[in-house]
């Protein structure tokens, strides 16, 4: 395995940058790579953070001086392990900083680094999207996904600063199916995963047809990860 870290581009908040971020950790556990889990998001400390859904995530704040240099450091672990950092709405600033001041030493470390952007039907999304590869340029991968549970992401497809992105970029793209919004109300007030779901006498969840729906939803989205393993393995 890649020394790496995978982290989302805060910015445009509720466009599933977490539940993005959830759907990788169950990925990686499932099948057995070992990962380190960072939430970054100091300012959501309630139901539907990164730490609620795994308690073992490390609650981080990047805010100060050296906060960041915990991306280095999990690095380094006996283990070898990926890194996923589920950065908060508000933290561009400081992760941008921290790049400008310590990539060249982590670079020199052979550490990879991937920064996550999710779209929606929301235009903030694409732009937040922009803003941080301004800045960012060639010294991340880039991965896209594209959340339908606004409705389609047509922007992505149609607008001419998308285009220049993939151009520039050839970003990985992978989309996700809208969910029943009471159910994903449901997975996120309990921190449950698609598994943990499946795995529950919640009774939404424990009739045989929710499972199977649950179990669908799941084999989806780990299809769509299963085209960028080039990313991580």
């Amino acid at each position: 395995m890649k020394n790496q870290v995978i982290f989302t581009m805060g910015g445009k908040g509720g466009v599933g940058k977490t539940a993005f971020m959830v759907n990788l950790a169950e990925y990686f556990k499932y099948n057995q790579i070992p990962v380190i889990l960072l939430d970054c998001d100091m300012e959501n400390k309630m139901k539907g953070s990164f730490s609620h859904y795994f308690p073992e995530a490390q609650k981080v704040d990047i805010r100060q001086p050296d906060g960041l240099d915990i991306f280095i450091d999990s690095t380094q672990s006996e283990d070898n392990a990926t890194v996923l950092a589920d950065l908060g709405a508000g933290s561009g600033f400081d992760l941008i900083q921290w790049f400008s001041e310590m990539y060249q030493s982590a670079r020199s470390l052979d550490i990879i680094f991937t920064a996550v952007g999710t779209i929606t039907a929301n235009p903030g999304s694409l732009e937040t999207v922009f803003g941080w590869a301004n800045h960012l340029q060639h010294n991340v991968q880039y991965l896209i996904t594209l959340n339908n549970f606004q409705g389609e992401p047509k922007l992505w497809a149609t607008s001419k600063s998308a285009e220049k992105f993939r151009n520039a970029f050839s970003p990985y793209e992978i989309f996700f199916k809208a969910r029943i919004p009471e159910w994903q109300t449901e997975l996120e007030n309990y921190g449950y995963t698609l598994t943990q779901a499946m795995e529950s006498d919640h009774p939404k969840f424990k009739k045989l047809s929710a499972r199977c729906r649950l179990e669908l939803w799941r084999n989806q989205i780990f299809e769509e990860l299963e085209k960028c393993n080039a990313l991580w393995s």
